[in-house]
């Protein structure tokens, strides 16, 4: 009987402790041992399933992603508090991306090294012209419109008034931009190392998506379909590492002027005789982070900015009403770009309705975190989640309508809202924000300038997406005619 009273009280007190805890801590459905709600998350789209869950626990909330503790952050104020801190600024442990990365590069580096490494890419991005202060920006800037003139020569020489997938055009378009950029020489169209380069990050991105039980139960990749997932991620990273090795080597060999990656790296080497960081390894790691950040959401995101004119010929028309109203028949320059505040509304709202990292870049609590009376516990990973705070009823009225206007104020002006965050926020934001617009706001103007997009007669588009590490856009054919 004792037994049984004693063994009652202890029942009593553990509750009694997690309806304290639970007051104290974050809402959060029920989850499961070992597993969490990892058997509850939509396998093809977990933002939908992540999203479903902050309606209904509110803006933060915890879940348990097999053993860890997962604070999703679906509003922007909020997310921009956690990710200020410092106690932030660690990447959280995840399977896949410590197997793919190991610390290293500059997204996944740790804290010392990202530092480190952080200072050096915004010192070479701006060295190129890559940035929004730079002596060099008119460098870049032509550069960007070198390979958008080759886009549309190629489009009216084979394609035109044709039914095109754009997709091969896209990715030599931005590679061959990359090149140029990161390495001081673009690649030729025909190069084969283009489209095998473009494949592997294709594919280790696809891999790479973050709610995939691999990355919470590392156990799982002794199992057969988890194993075979390991050995395609660890062949992509060693093909990767293999066309890093050929294009730097080519790079070294180069005889141009042009500022490179690999310059850039000799040269701090020469003035602080150090070689713990500035290995040649991490000169890899470092260019396929900037190169893979570069390429795979640019790549991405002009093919949302294609889909969504191609549907919504109105807007595609009005962009091109401004387009010729401000350039007057000449082509872009990025001063001009001020007054496009219709061109920059629709690419803001293609950005929000198609988040291309639909739960952002994960991070980790490094210590206990403090916010508005609730705690996030240290150890607990962070997951921003982009997707449902652009796609947030509360905060967008009717999110699954396509409306630039939303980011037009009264004024007639463009303005970028607190809850638009396609770049995230914090210390550890993307680098590369500045060189995304450049590209992407000189491409739609090369392209609207030039074209009409459509889509191919009786063909709905589609929308829905494949979600990797990001949300990419199903291949499909637009028709493009001549102005």
């Amino acid at each position: 009987m004792a037994t049984t009273i004693f063994i009652i009280m202890i029942i009593v007190i553990l509750l009694l402790v997690k309806i304290i805890r639970d007051k104290k801590y974050l809402p959060g459905p029920w989850n499961l041992p070992v597993i969490g709600y990892l058997h509850k998350l939509d396998p093809t789209a977990p933002y939908l399933t992540l999203t479903e869950l902050a309606q209904k626990y509110g803006p933060i909330y915890n879940i348990k992603l097999g053993m860890l503790n997962v604070a999703v952050l679906a509003d922007a104020r909020i997310l921009k508090k956690v990710l200020a801190k410092d106690e932030t600024l660690e990447r959280s442990p995840l399977f896949l991306i410590d197997t793919a990365f190991e610390g290293r590069g500059l997204a996944h580096a740790n804290i010392d090294l990202w530092k480190d490494q952080r200072k050096f890419a915004a010192n070479f991005l701006r060295t190129v012209g890559a940035a929004r202060v730079s002596p060099n920006r008119k460098t870049c800037e032509s550069l960007i419109k070198k390979h958008v003139d080759e886009f549309v020569q190629i489009v009216k020489n084979q394609a035109l008034g044709k039914p095109l997938d754009p997709s091969e055009l896209i990715i030599h378009l931005i590679s061959s931009t990359g090149s140029s950029l990161f390495l001081g020489q673009p690649f030729s169209l025909n190069d084969k190392k283009v489209s095998d380069l473009a494949r592997n990050i294709h594919v280790f991105i696809k891999l790479l998506m973050i709610g995939t039980p691999l990355n919470f139960l590392p156990f799982l990749r002794f199992l057969p379909p988890y194993k075979k997932k390991l050995a395609l991620l660890k062949q992509a990273v060693r093909t990767g590492r293999d066309i890093q090795g050929k294009l730097i080597h080519e790079c070294e060999k180069s005889t141009n002027s042009r500022p490179n990656l690999l310059k850039a790296f000799q040269l701090h080497i020469s003035e602080s005789k150090s070689d713990q960081v500035y290995t040649l390894d991490q000169l890899h790691r470092l260019f396929f982070d900037l190169y893979i950040g570069f390429t795979e959401t640019t790549i991405t995101s002009l093919l949302w900015i294609l889909l969504y004119l191609a549907q919504h010929v109105e807007v595609q028309t009005k962009i091109r009403q401004e387009l010729f109203w401000v350039l007057q028949g000449e082509s872009l320059e990025l001063a001009d770009f001020e007054n496009l505040h219709y061109t920059k509304a629709a690419l803001a709202e293609i950005a929000r309705i198609r988040t291309v990292l639909p739960l952002g870049v994960p991070h980790y609590a490094s210590e206990n975190i403090y916010l508005d009376g609730l705690t996030i516990p240290k150890g607990t990973m962070i997951m921003p989640l982009l997707w449902g705070i652009h796609m947030d009823p509360k905060v967008h009225k009717d999110p699954e309508e396509f409306r630039p206007e939303r980011f037009i104020d009264s004024d007639g002006k463009f303005f970028k809202p607190e809850s638009f965050l396609p770049f995230q926020s914090g210390k550890r934001m993307c680098v590369g924000e500045d060189i995304a617009n450049m590209v992407t706001t000189i491409f739609i103007a090369g392209v609207l300038q030039n074209f009409r997009i459509g889509a191919v007669d009786s063909v709905p588009i589609d929308f829905t997406g494949s979600c990797g590490a990001a949300l990419t856009p199903k291949p499909q054919k637009l028709i493009f005619t001549k102005i």
